[in-house]
C-alpha cells in the first residue's frame, strides 16, 4: 500500500510529486547538465508553434522544477513557474540561481493561478502531461483567460487523450494498439504504481496517484466557454515519451513503427483572449 492513503486526490498525487522531484532533477530524462550547458529542454515542435517570446510575459502553469519555464527564460521571456510542490518551486529557484537566469516561481495550484501569479500576461504556457492532474477543465481555462491580457494568447502541448484507451504495457508483435479502456470515463482513476516514469529502476514509497481523462472536445469547449478563441487545433503523430510499447524513437519523439498504424498521439492548441 501507499505509504500517504489519502481520501483526496490532490493530497495524494502531491506527495507522489513531492517524492519524485529530487529523483527527477537527477535523472537522465531530464537532460538538466545538457540544460545548464546551453541546450533547450523544448522539443522542435513546441519551438516552431510556440513563436518568438522574446520580451513577452510568460507564466508557465503547473512547471514541475522549471526546466522549460527556464528554456523560455533563455529565450527572452520575462517568466513566471507556477507548480503545487513546495519542493518543485524549489528546486526550480536553484535551477534558476545555477543557470543565472532571471525567472520568479510561485507555488500555487492552478485554480489559484489568477490569484497567486497575478494578470496581464502577455502569454499562458502548458505542455505535456499536465492536464491528468486536474479535475476541472473549466476552473484551469477561466484562470488561464483571467491571467492573460487582452489579446494574450494560450497555449498548450499535450498527450492525445485517445492514448487512454490502448494497452500501455503489453508488447504487440504486429505494431497495432489494443483498445483496453473507454474513451469517455467519470472521475479520478486510482493508480499504484512504485515506478517513477524518469527512472524506472526507483522504487516509490509513494505508490497512489490519481488521473482524469479530459477528451479533446472538452479541452476545447472549456477553452472556448472561457471567452478564449481558438487560434488552431493541431493534432501529431508523434509523442515526447513512449506513450506505447510499440512506439519506436525517432529524434526527439515516439512514432509508430514501420508498417505501424498512424495514430494522433499528441495535439497542440492556441487560443487568445479576446
Amino acid at each position: 500500500m501507499s505509504a500517504t492513503p489519502s481520501n483526496d486526490p490532490i493530497t495524494a498525487n502531491l506527495a507522489r510529486w513531492e517524492e519524485q522531484v529530487g529523483i527527477h532533477v537527477g535523472s537522465d530524462f531530464y537532460r538538466v547538465k545538457e540544460f545548464l550547458a546551453g541546450e533547450t529542454s523544448l522539443d522542435p515542435l513546441i519551438l516552431d508553434e510556440l513563436g518568438d517570446v522574446a520580451g513577452k510575459r510568460l507564466l508557465h502553469l503547473q512547471c514541475h522544477f522549471g526546466l522549460d519555464t527556464l528554456s523560455l527564460a533563455r529565450k527572452g521571456a520575462a517568466v513566471t513557474g507556477l507548480d503545487f510542490s513546495p519542493k518543485a518551486i524549489a528546486a526550480a529557484e536553484a535551477l534558476a540561481a545555477q543557470a543565472k537566469l532571471p525567472a520568479r516561481f510561485i507555488c500555487a495550484r492552478v485554480d489559484e493561478a489568477a490569484q497567486r501569479a497575478g494578470t496581464g500576461y502577455d502569454m499562458v504556457f502548458a505542455s505535456w502531461g499536465v492536464l491528468m492532474w486536474l479535475p476541472d477543465l473549466r476552473i484551469w481555462a477561466k484562470n488561464i483567460a483571467d491571467c492573460l491580457k487582452p489579446g494574450g494568447t494560450f497555449y498548450l502541448a499535450e498527450g492525445h487523450p485517445m492514448l487512454w484507451i490502448f494497452d500501455d504495457e503489453a508488447e504487440t508483435a504486429d505494431g497495432n494498439y489494443h483498445a483496453v479502456r473507454p474513451y469517455f470515463l467519470e472521475g479520478p482513476q486510482r493508480w499504484e504504481n512504485a515506478h517513477d516514469y524518469a527512472e524506472p529502476s526507483v522504487s516509490l514509497t509513494h505508490l497512489e496517484s490519481h488521473e482524469w481523462q479530459h477528451t479533446l472536445g472538452e479541452v476545447v469547449t472549456a477553452l472556448a466557454e472561457a471567452g478564449l478563441r481558438i487560434d488552431f487545433l493541431h493534432e501529431h503523430d508523434r509523442l515526447v515519451w513512449q506513450g506505447l510499447p510499440c512506439l519506436v524513437r525517432e529524434g526527439r519523439y515516439f512514432v509508430a513503427p514501420e508498417g505501424g498504424p498512424r495514430l494522433p498521439l499528441s495535439y497542440s492548441v492556441r487560443a487568445r483572449k479576446a
